[in-house]
């Protein structure tokens, strides 16, 4: 996969949309912490809601924060999002408590989990976590370097006190799930819209 070009196609929708994409992510962010102690609980459905956002935005150029509240809408689906986000959590805490490498393994290794699971409503948790481990296959060091080639943002970010990230947090996170929809077309899964949408 080419990384210039998932980063233009996140750049180029963006145009026009970054302030609205932005305050989308600010509510995301308020949404999973305004109740103490149940981030885990809230965290993965808006992060899921997020990521809809974001799909919509590279495919439609446009922001819709309905979409936020996706997966509110279906219990079932919210508990299976929270529940792959946490065995996502404890494998990798697992793998850092072990060793440092192994901790990594994991986390590059099962980092499309929830935006599997959150794409496919009907599939197991445990299908969730296989998926990403067989779409990652080969593509660690890949990710790892396009995850690493945002740390320029993240240094200005920190010399800036934070205020440079309210520009750039739109376009690593876009850019992040432009790195996922385009690993599913290296692996011929065609985009669907998700099931839960077309009710």
């Amino acid at each position: 996969m080419l990384f210039k070009d998932i980063k233009l196609e996140a750049k180029n929708a963006l145009v026009g949309n970054r302030l609205m994409f932005l305050l989308a992510i600010l509510v995301a962010g308020v949404i999973s912490s305004v109740i103490p102690g149940l981030q885990i609980l809230i965290g993965p459905v808006v992060m899921a809601g997020l990521f809809f956002i974001g799909k919509k935005l590279l495919s439609d150029k446009k922001v819709d924060f309905e979409l936020m509240f996706t997966f509110f809408k279906d219990l079932n689906h919210a508990i299976k999002l929270v529940a792959v986000q946490l065995l996502v959590m404890l494998i990798v805490l697992g793998g850092f408590l072990l060793l440092i490498i192994p901790g990594y393994i994991f986390l590059f290794r099962y980092s499309q989990a929830l935006f599997i699971m959150s794409e496919n409503k009907d599939m197991d948790i445990m299908d969730a976590l296989k998926e990403s481990r067989r779409m990652m296959k080969g593509y660690k060091w890949n990710y790892f370097f396009f995850s690493l080639s945002f740390i320029g943002h993240i240094l200005l970010g920190i010399i800036t006190f934070g205020i440079y990230l309210l520009y750039a947090l739109p376009y690593i996170n876009l850019s992040m799930y432009n790195y996922y929809l385009h690993l599913k077309v290296e692996h011929g899964i065609k985009d669907q819209k998700p099931n839960l949408l077309e009710e």
